[in-house]
């Protein structure tokens, strides 16, 4: 499985009551343009960051740039609450005692698209190794969106309904099946002496692949993916409960990924090629947009929305933020 993909969201905003989508330039009728307000929240993650104790998480935008309906931004997730020894690889060498106040913190690129009239955008995020910021981003986002705006409803939801991925599913052939399971079972774990920060944040799957030039079978996923199945009957193998079914699905030069959980709307994903890395295995920033881009435009007739529009949009950005910036407030209980 490629290290690099791209999970998209789908980005809509109505009023508390009512379910129809508004358009983002002017949603409230008084000019409110959501385009700005998601960066108003960048910002804020910019230059405070959002801290949330309940799952010892902090998130930050080291990066922000935009280019006009376009906004990029590299997100980073630091984690903390936990101890652990690091060492030097082969010698085993002690370098580090990580303590509960120390945060790791890894980078992830994103890109934005909110057209101009439009009732639906675009949220594109990096994917490094099943991990992401999805979560932790969204929820802050409407936690800040509810506090500014009560009277209204700022959603991301997954962006691909069943007939995206029924046209993935029918337009290619499936190579891989995987169980993915986002921590590693106790009994395994004291198998192996994994730590608890080993045990907590490791990754546990369980491959089913196709015979080389052949694919494997559609039918169940199909009726998983149609709702005639649940889902649940296949997530759990040899007394092993899993959380995700991934199958990776071959297109034409591409691999996609319909993920299927328990209870959730199934989500499309767009790996990366590994050839388009640089000599060190890195992925610049430059060839992430652009794959983030082709994704978009792949995507636009699932969301109704025409390929110009997805495209650059002219839009002139205002010099000062103080009037745009989203908070997050200090508890989900909050007062809006």
């Amino acid at each position: 499985m490629a290290e690099h993909s791209i999970a998209a969201y789908k980005i809509t905003v109505h009023r508390r009551q009512k379910k129809d989508p508004l358009k983002f330039d002017n949603f409230d009728d008084n000019g409110s343009d959501l385009l700005k307000a998601l960066h108003g929240y960048l910002k804020f993650l910019e230059e405070d960051g959002f801290d949330n104790p309940d799952n010892k998480q902090i998130i930050k935008a080291p990066e922000i740039s935009h280019s006009n309906r376009h906004i990029q931004a590299t997100l980073g997730l630091g984690e903390y609450g936990v101890t652990s020894v690091f060492e030097e690889r082969g010698s085993g060498a002690p370098r580090f005692n990580r303590e509960q106040t120390d945060v790791e913190v890894l980078h992830y690129r994103n890109l934005l698209i909110l057209p101009k009239e439009r009732e639906v955008g675009l949220f594109l995020t990096e994917r490094v190794h099943n991990r992401g910021v999805f979560s932790m981003f969204s929820s802050g986002l409407r936690r800040a969106f509810r506090k500014r705006f009560p009277e209204y409803v700022l959603d991301i939801n997954n962006l691909s309904p069943e007939a995206a991925v029924s046209r993935v599913l029918n337009s290619g052939h499936v190579k891989k099946i995987r169980l993915v399971r986002n921590s590693v079972p106790s009994d395994i774990a004291d198998r192996y002496e994994l730590s608890q920060h080993e045990t907590d944040l490791g990754t546990m799957e369980t491959v089913i692949s196709s015979p080389r030039r052949s694919s494997l079978g559609k039918k169940v996923i199909e009726r998983v993916v149609r709702g005639e199945a649940d889902v649940s009957r296949l997530l759990e193998w040899q007394g092993v409960d899993y959380s995700d079914l991934r199958v990776e699905v071959r297109v034409g030069r591409t691999t996609r990924t319909v993920s299927v959980a328990s209870g959730k709307t199934p989500v499309v994903t767009f790996e990366i090629d590994e050839g388009l890395l640089d000599d060190e295995g890195s992925l610049s920033d430059e060839v992430f947009y652009q794959e983030a881009i082709k994704v978009a435009l792949d995507l636009a007739e699932d969301i109704s929305l025409t390929r110009p529009s997805v495209a650059e949009q002219q839009f002139t950005w205002p010099e000062n933020w103080n009037d745009y910036r989203l908070e997050v407030p200090p508890s989900e209980d909050a007062e809006p």
